[in-house]
């Protein structure tokens, strides 16, 4: 299953920042089903590292099935994150058609999996791949160690404004 999501990824970025995206200020509800528990601790991770950024969209974020999140449905704003097997190389994907992110299950460790989750919350809030190059950013594509830094808020700001 991940192995097509991956390869519809495999494209150019989007070429604008916020396009379709989820505003990080809106609320936002995270739906998970199966979820191991070192899995659900990368997830709560995830969710701590954007809020301690400004990130208000997770205050709300209510874990369970898919469709147990009465607060995010009725504000419209629901992604469900699954975990499933995967070739070693790949680690996550945003879906932003269903809503999903889907994370490679071979990622055991709660903290690489709190990366790996925030990176393609990253991309649900319009965020785009950052080049390694240019600095050092959660964005970095393959990113398993770089939190959301400076300049990735300011990147979320820029394009929701600051949380309040």
């Amino acid at each position: 299953m991940l192995a097509a999501a991956a390869c519809a990824a495999c494209g150019d970025p989007p070429s604008s920042e916020g396009a379709g995206a989820h505003d990080a200020c809106a609320p936002l509800a995270i739906t998970t089903s199966m979820a191991t528990p070192a899995e659900q601790a990368g997830i709560d991770g995830a969710l701590a590292l954007w809020r301690a950024r400004g990130a208000s969209a997770f205050d709300a974020a209510l874990p369970g099935a898919p469709g147990e999140a009465a607060a995010g449905a009725a504000a419209g704003a629901v992604i469900d994150i699954q975990f499933a097997d995967a070739a070693a190389v790949f680690h996550g994907v945003y879906d932003p058609t269903g809503d999903r992110v889907l994370i490679n299950r071979d990622l055991t460790d709660p903290a690489t999996v709190a990366i790996v989750v925030a990176h393609e919350l990253g991309h649900a809030f319009g965020l785009v791949h950052v080049s390694p190059g240019a600095r050092r950013s959660l964005m970095n594509p393959g990113n398993l160690t770089t939190p959301p830094t400076d300049a990735d808020q300011q990147a979320v700001e820029a394009l929701w404004g600051r949380c309040r």
